[in-house]
């Protein structure tokens, strides 16, 4: 569908039609510059409250029935700045947002303005329709998306213990029984075949090293979207989480195992969800483990000496690397044991050794 590498699709798009090149990390949003990682919008949907943007469509909706010329074209300009500020379209509908922060008398003009009321009471039906659907789409999402999210990801491995094997994101939906539900974009909600409505082409984008096939796609709905950002998030190793602590959601990249996310803790002065966890998970594996007690109480006994100056700091710190080898092997066999005097038996053996220098 190109002519000399024209986009035959771009001629006369309306500004609701978003075109979206997919390449191999990320993808590009209209004109925008900057790549967005995959599962990028989706995290923020899942992330938004939609109460704000509802009240300005009920706004300018009240206005209209009620032919309210002097409140009507400042509703439509709020509106169409709401719209613009939208998960997906924020990227690119900059202009909307800009003129929705102007005075009505600098956007139209004061001569045209009983004409523009008279336009958005009377005709103007396109994008407060397209954002009320759009709204839809995100409860929707919101809805469906995060149970599916919860449901497949609610035993996987991301805090990933040494040793301990990592499932793909597929192998997950797969052994959790939720493979049928990728097939349609409202995750197995619409008992009818609901795949996403999109037109396709490929193009080289960049030059010489830079250069790479990318997939142009062309959305009229932010629920299509979605739906293959996820998918191809999933096929590359993006997802979003939801925090083990705060509860909100955060982009997971590839080969990457948090269960927390990186933002502020809620109740902690200048502490993240992520150092907040990780605290507690080293204070869990401490108070539930004889082995790792034995080794903190001898890491702290000779982190001791070096704060007295009776211990160099580089002899500590090849002791501590050692000690860490013994400490790893030691909760292996520990992990193996078959009986309490075992396991007693190996904490005597290792304490022994971690207070010997």
């Amino acid at each position: 569908m190109s002519v000399l590498g024209k986009d035959l699709f771009d001629f006369q798009r309306s500004h609701t039609n978003t075109k979206v090149e997919f390449g191999a990390s990320g993808y590009w949003v209209e004109m925008v510059p900057e790549m967005q990682p995959y599962g990028t919008v989706l995290t923020e949907i899942l992330n938004l409250d939609v109460t704000p943007f509802q009240k300005l469509l009920d706004r300018l909706n009240t206005a209209v029935h009620e032919k309210n010329y002097d409140d009507a074209p400042r509703a439509y300009m709020d509106m169409q700045k709401g719209f613009g500020s939208l998960p997906l379209y924020r990227l690119y509908l900059m202009d909307f947002r800009y003129f929705g922060d102007m005075k009505i008398e600098e956007f139209v003009g004061e001569e045209v303005r009983e004409a523009f009321a008279k336009y958005v009471i009377n005709e103007e039906r396109e994008i407060p329709s397209f954002m009320q659907q759009q709204i839809k789409d995100i409860q929707l999402i919101q809805e469906r998306y995060a149970w599916f999210l919860d449901r497949v990801f609610a035993n996987a491995v991301f805090e990933k213990k040494k040793g301990q094997r990592k499932e793909s994101l597929a192998q997950l939906i797969y052994s959790s029984g939720y493979e049928a539900f990728v097939s349609g974009v409202s995750l197995g909600k619409d008992p009818e075949v609901d795949a996403p409505l999109v037109r396709a082409q490929y193009r080289i984008r960049g030059e010489r090293e830079n250069a790479e096939v990318v997939e142009k796609m062309y959305f009229d709905r932010l629920l299509d979207f979605v739906y293959v950002e996820l998918m191809k998030g999933l096929q590359k190793g993006f997802v979003p989480k939801r925090c083990a602590n705060c509860g909100r959601w955060f982009l997971q990249m590839p080969g990457m195992t948090y269960a927390y996310c990186g933002e502020p803790a809620p109740g902690q002065d200048s502490k993240t969800c992520r150092e907040i966890g990780a605290t507690s998970s080293f204070r869990s594996k401490v108070q539930n483990n004889d082995v790792w007690k034995a080794h903190q109480r001898a890491y702290k006994k000779y982190f001791a000496r070096t704060r007295k100056g009776t211990m160099s700091k580089g002899v500590f710190e090849v002791w501590s690397r050692k000690m860490e080898t013994l400490r790893d092997d030691a909760l292996k066999e520990y992990g193996r044991a078959q009986s309490e005097e075992e396991r007693q038996r190996i904490v005597d053996e290792v304490t022994q050794k971690l207070n010997k220098l």
